[in-house]
């Protein structure tokens, strides 16, 4: 039977009862790990874009700091030497200051630099902002420093982080201002220079210092060397951790130049003592080698090595004489009386005059009611003591029979109006006038201006009115008629030598044409520049040991009553290895002050004792 009790009783419920509440609880535990997961995760990838997207850039520059860099070294510049190997142009050790660009955020660091520098922290900035390659790579911010300043420096340098002090080649000119427009001058690359030898593959700093003018800039590709450099590891802020392969930097080569330093030296003195202003120009007239180039008055070529300061700058840039100005190729000047060998030359070989052509000189010509003046009242001359005395009556004549068409002509072949294709950067042509030239050149001004006139051609005849050359063209022409009728391209560079001893390039002997003058008529023209100076205007430089030939010349300017004065001349006569054009500005009578500079050239040239000059009157 059945109790009761145990019918109505419930049964014990079971334990699983608590079982959704654990499933709560378990279902929270993972929602929170899941957020936790999120958000780690989320930081991650904001952490990861703050890196790689905000500051990508930076680090990577930094990452790349912290890798092998090349660290390129300078290479010296080629020497220039003269024909005798004596140096002109070499390199002498400077220290310059190093900073890299990090250190414009530090403005301690820049005031103490700027202060040892005597400089202020914005001319740094300014030098750093311009020239820097990236953060880390040091950048010159002083050059030529005192060795005072590099000790400071260095005794500084815990505090000084980035900012170093190292030995480089710096342009020197051993003689000062010898030959100074000849060797030309250095200047720092700028951004154009800069990009185009880079575009073409020329190992170039954007701060270096490049040739600028003369041959310095016409042989640059020759005289830059090659860097060398060292392979470093360096940290985030431009520190060096450890220095690896290093290679040597590779000279330029030495350029040898045809010039003779004691000649030039011997022209440069006779400027300097009596203060002229002018050029010479000395050549040989066998090869075209340039012996000599003197502008005057000159400078410090030295001034230019580092960057030109103000202080220097302002002098030269104000000088009304203009010291800057080559004036033996970039100056045109009216050759006056040391025309006339050309129009003799012409006279001869055209016809229009012979050896025994004679004229009467009262001082003076008229072609209709126009007066022609000569220098002197010469009475009767022929065509050598025309030449000689250099008679201006004899050739107003006889131009007027060869015709300034055929003047012109001849003028050109041998070499006038026209550039001589010397190795040098640039030079002028001057002029040559004819009535064809006259009417285009005064086209503008009006038919008044383009007639040709009587008067234009006795001015041409005696190398003057539109008649211009420079003193490089002048030693030319003498030249020419001094090896026979052969005009040859100038010169200055004879020999190029690189690092190894290699010969890589030689100036040489090239024929530009032959005059059309026949070997007999030239020679008349030699034997009256013989004449000239045995027995003319050209005393100055007749001397017992070698015979010269030479002629003299005074050419009027506007705006001033003194003439320039002209000497050219050739020796030895029966081989000629010099050929000479001088002039002096406003220097008068050409063998007075033009003779001096020639007469000087000769004896040291020939080596011939210094002796009285001989006085005479000359154009």
């Amino acid at each position: 039977m059945i109790s009761p009790r145990s019918r109505t009783s419930p049964l014990p419920k079971p334990a699983r009862q608590s079982q959704p509440n654990d499933r709560r609880a378990v279902v929270l535990r993972a929602r929170l790990f899941g957020t936790f997961i999120l958000l780690l995760f989320a930081g991650l990838v904001t952490r990861l874009w703050f890196l790689q997207i905000v500051n990508g850039e930076d680090f990577h520059s930094k990452a790349e700091a912290n890798q092998v860099r090349r660290v390129k070294s300078r290479a010296p510049r080629g020497t220039i030497v003269d024909s005798h190997g004596d140096i002109l142009a070499a390199n002498r050790s400077r220290f310059a200051v190093y900073a890299t660009p990090e250190i414009v955020k530090d403005d301690a660091v820049l005031d103490r630099v700027a202060e040892l520098l005597g400089a202020t922290p914005q001319d740094i900035i300014e030098t750093i902002k311009e020239k820097k390659q990236n953060r880390y790579d040091p950048v010159r911010i002083a050059l030529d420093v005192p060795m005072r300043t590099v000790t400071q420096i260095e005794e500084h340098k815990p505090y000084l982080p980035g900012v170093s002090t190292e030995p480089e080649p710096v342009r020197w000119y051993p003689h000062g201002p010898l030959a100074a427009h000849l060797l030309g001058t250095m200047g720092r690359i700028n951004e154009k220079e800069y990009d185009d030898l880079k575009g073409k593959n020329k190992d170039y700093f954007n701060d270096d210092f490049l040739g600028k003018t003369g041959v310095e800039d016409a042989y640059e590709q020759y005289l830059h060397g090659a860097p060398g450099g060292t392979d470093v590891q360096i940290d985030a802020r431009g520190r060096k951790v450890r220095t690896m392969n290093s290679a040597n930097a590779t000279p330029g080569s030495s350029v040898q130049l045809a010039l003779d330093a004691k000649v030039q030296a011997a022209a440069e003195q006779v400027f300097a003592q009596n203060h002229y202003v002018g050029a010479a120009v000395a050549i040989n007239p066998q090869t075209g080698a340039v012996l000599a180039m003197v502008s005057a008055p000159t400078f410090d070529p030295d001034d230019f090595a580092t960057g030109i300061k103000s202080e220097k700058w302002k002098p030269l840039n104000t000088n009304p004489d203009h010291p800057l100005i080559d004036r033996t190729l970039d100056a045109m000047y009216p050759p006056g009386s040391t025309f006339k060998p050309i129009v003799a030359a012409a006279g001869l070989q055209t016809g229009a005059m012979t050896i025994h052509s004679g004229a009467y000189c009262p001082g003076s010509y008229h072609l209709g009611k126009a007066r022609f003046g000569c220098w002197a009242v010469h009475n009767s001359v022929d065509f050598y003591s025309a030449m000689a005395h250099s008679c201006d009556v004899f050739f107003y004549i006889f131009g007027q029979s060869i015709g300034p068409d055929r003047i012109s002509t001849y003028a050109k072949a041998f070499g006038l109006a026209e550039k001589t294709g010397i190795d040098l950067p640039s030079e002028d042509i001057g002029s040559i006038p004819s009535p064809a030239w006259k009417k285009k050149r005064f086209k503008r001004a009006g038919p008044d201006f383009q007639q040709w006139f009587g008067g234009d051609t006795l001015h041409m005849s005696i190398g003057q009115g539109d008649v211009l050359t420079t003193p490089l063209q002048m030693a030319r022409v003498t030249a020419t008629v001094a090896n026979g009728g052969d005009v040859l391209k100038p010169y200055v560079v004879s020999r190029i030598v690189n690092h190894d001893g290699k010969t890589v390039y030689e100036g040489k002997r090239t024929v530009v044409r032959h005059v059309p003058v026949s070997p007999r008529n030239m020679e008349e023209v030699r034997k009256a520049m013989r004449v000239t100076v045995t027995a003319g205007t050209g005393k100055i430089v007749d001397f017992p040991q070698v015979a010269v030939a030479g002629k003299t010349g005074s050419a009027q300017t506007h705006g001033s009553a003194l003439t320039h004065g002209w000497f050219v001349c050739f020796a030895p006569y029966d081989h000629p290895t010099i050929a000479i054009a001088a002039i002096v500005e406003h220097g008068g009578h050409g063998a007075g002050t033009a003779g001096h500079v020639a007469r000087a050239m000769l004896q040291t040239y020939f080596k011939l004792p210094v002796t009285p000059e001989k006085s005479v009157k000359s154009d």
